[in-house]
């Protein structure tokens, strides 16, 4: 993982999985450090440059399935087109839909790390929640 990690994000240890937590303001900004996280996960976000933006449109049946539908579309891209992610933008937001951005670069082995591969976003332990006028998520993945 990258030296300066954010003050919003941890790693969390787990047995034979990893997963994150991370804290923001607004729902978008979670969805969008959460990306981050994914990605911090699987390679240095540092090394990926933001060239080209994706787009993404998501539609799940509540916030939470939200949460884990976005990760793994952005992580389904990764492992069959192999490329890596650094910048977000949750454009719109709602209980049962997102529209989003997703700037970064196919892998370059040369510049981009891989330290594990993300099999799957589970639902396993799962947190989205909103307490203290800060919005905070807990995300298991299985590797």
């Amino acid at each position: 993982m990258a030296q300066d990690t954010p003050s919003w994000f941890r790693e969390l240890d787990h047995t034979a999985d990893t997963g994150i937590e991370v804290w923001a303001d607004g729902l978008a900004v979670l969805f969008e450090r959460a990306a981050w996280g994914l990605f911090a996960i699987i390679t240095d976000p540092e090394s990926v440059v933001p060239r080209e933006a994706m787009a993404f449109t998501v539609e799940a049946p509540d916030v939470q399935a939200l949460l884990v539908r976005w990760l793994s579309e952005l992580n389904y891209e990764h492992i069959t087109k192999h490329w890596v992610f650094s910048r977000f933008a949750v454009q719109q937001l709602s209980e049962q839909q997102l529209q989003a951005l997703a700037w970064g670069e196919p892998i370059d082995p040369k510049r981009h790390p891989i330290y594990t591969e993300v099999k799957a976003i589970t639902y396993h332990g799962l947190i989205l929640q909103h307490q203290n006028g800060q919005w905070y998520a807990r995300i298991i993945f299985d590797l």
